[in-house]
């Protein structure tokens, strides 16, 4: 009995699993649906390349950190989850499953020499040692199915850096206004001394030069130097490899910020993209509105802005001539026909008075800018009594009418002494000349600057002012006139 029981177990234990196996084998479970597979063609931000990927797959994917790198995707025929991997492993991401949840962020310089490790280590079963076969044994029945998973809530869109807007989600009427308030902005700026403009071609501020603001109309901007300002470009690419202290702006055109680049305030791209690579720095804010509908507008606007710039320039210089003009050699002319023409007239129908006017021009010049001066102060107070009531003001009228062919014929008469002092025609000096001599002098010397303004000035003074001391030359009863002679003056 006792060889019995000793036989008896090992018969067991070896009959066992052959009569385990004679049993009616599981049924094989169910073949699982395939999975979706998605087409993937695009061109941007990292980070909206996953949220590319999470919408047409249907994933619920989280994505966290700085994922602003300019990727280029073109797949075809996979899966979303398959999709997600190969760019979290060609990028260095960290990606962790969570059920139906997908989390995707940078991984750190540890984590990154880790997987180079882990990539470049043989594989595990490479160098196993051979085991011992053991007997099979039977396979487990199915679990029963668990039931499904309620639909997770969508995840929220998750916010780009930088925002890329699609043309037809803007108003082409706010684009227009942006960018002609950018242009004027650009224009009122970009009139200083260390302003650089190019208008119809591209600039570059090259390394080591400083400027205040660098603005390009229907070309490309390109800042390798120092920018205190704002960089603008319209119509072009604006490309920044230094520093730009205020904001950059394309309109029509894309920004890349390369390694090393740094703007410290905003940076907008409307009509193209904003892209950034590593290294690049920005504190403000970034946007990008993307479209070609967009470059063309910025186009348009840009040109009828051109436009008008050129129009307003145009309109001042002609101005500019146009004032110039009227202080140059024809007014010159046009001052020395007017006081000749009353001077000559003056001589002619009244060539006693105004060999009187010349006489106490010549004997009391001082005396007579005085009385000239005081008359001069005294025609305003009186003009204004005069005005106060309607009797008055044809009589104010009257005055300054008188006061002024005064002034005209006293200044006459002081060129005419000028005249006789000009060492020309010595002895042939008819009125004539000796007027037209002396308003020469006069005219030329009162086209200097401040100083003629004086001397014209003085001349009319003293000319007024014998008018005024001799009544026009009509002296007081008693004082004979001296004899007047219609022979040339001699010298």
């Amino acid at each position: 009995m006792k060889i019995a029981a000793r036989i008896l177990l090992p018969t067991l234990l070896l009959g066992a699993p052959v009569a385990l196996s004679q049993e009616k084998p599981a049924e094989a479970p169910a073949e699982a649906p395939a999975a979706k597979t998605i087409d993937v063609s695009f061109r941007g931000t990292l980070k909206d390349a996953l949220k590319r990927i999470a919408e047409d797959g249907g994933l619920n994917v989280v994505a966290t950190g700085e994922l602003d790198t300019s990727v280029e995707v073109h797949l075809k025929g996979v899966t979303a989850a398959q999709a997600l991997r190969t760019i979290a492993r060609t990028y260095s991401l960290r990606m962790d499953q969570d059920g139906s949840i997908f989390t995707l962020r940078p991984m750190t310089a540890a984590e990154k020499e880790s997987a180079e490790k882990a990539a470049s280590a043989p594989p595990s079963g490479a160098s196993a040692s051979p085991t011992l076969s053991m007997p099979s044994l039977p396979e487990m029945p199915d679990l029963p199915e668990m039931p499904a998973m309620p639909p997770m809530p969508a995840m929220p869109p998750m916010p780009s850096a930088p925002a890329q807007i699609s043309a037809d989600d803007l108003d082409p009427r706010e684009i227009q206004e942006r960018v002609r308030k950018e242009v004027r902005k650009a224009q009122r700026r970009s009139k200083g001394e260390r302003d650089v403009v190019a208008r119809g071609h591209s600039l570059e501020v090259k390394e080591g030069d400083s400027v205040d603001n660098a603005v390009v109309y229907g070309g490309h901007l390109v800042v390798k130097g120092h920018v205190e300002e704002d960089a603008v470009a319209f119509g072009g690419n604006l490309d920044i490899y230094g520093v730009v202290e205020g904001d950059a702006h394309a309109f029509g055109g894309n920004v890349v910020l390369h390694e090393g680049a740094s703007v410290q305030g905003d940076v907008s791209s409307i009509g193209g993209t904003v892209m950034r690579e590593d290294g690049a720095h920005v504190e403000g804010s970034t946007e990008s509105f993307g479209g070609g509908n967009i470059g063309t507008l910025v186009a348009g606007e840009v040109k009828d802005s051109l436009k008008k710039e050129f129009r307003n320039k145009a309109r001042e210089e002609d101005e500019d001539h146009g004032s110039d003009s009227g202080g140059g050699f024809p007014g010159f002319l046009l001052k020395f026909a007017a006081l000749f023409g009353l001077g000559f007239l003056g001589q002619l129908f009244f060539p006693t008075r105004m060999k009187e006017l010349s006489a106490e021009i010549k004997r009391q010049p001082v005396k007579s800018g005085l009385t000239g001066l005081l008359g001069m102060v005294a025609l305003v107070p009186i003009s204004v009594v005069l005005t106060i009531t309607l009797v008055g003001i044809p009589v104010a009228a009257a005055l300054l009418l008188v006061a002024m062919l005064l002034m005209a014929l006293g200044l006459a008469a002081t060129a005419s002494e000028i005249g006789l002092k000009v060492p020309v025609l010595r002895g042939k000096k008819t009125q004539a000349v000796v007027l037209a001599l002396g308003l020469l002098v006069l005219l030329g010397v009162g086209s200097i600057p401040v100083l003629g303004a004086l001397v014209m000035m003085a001349a009319t003074m003293v000319g007024f002012g014998a008018a005024i001391r001799t009544r026009f030359g009509n002296r007081p009863k008693g004082i004979p006139e001296p004899l007047s002679t219609s022979s040339p003056l001699g010298v």
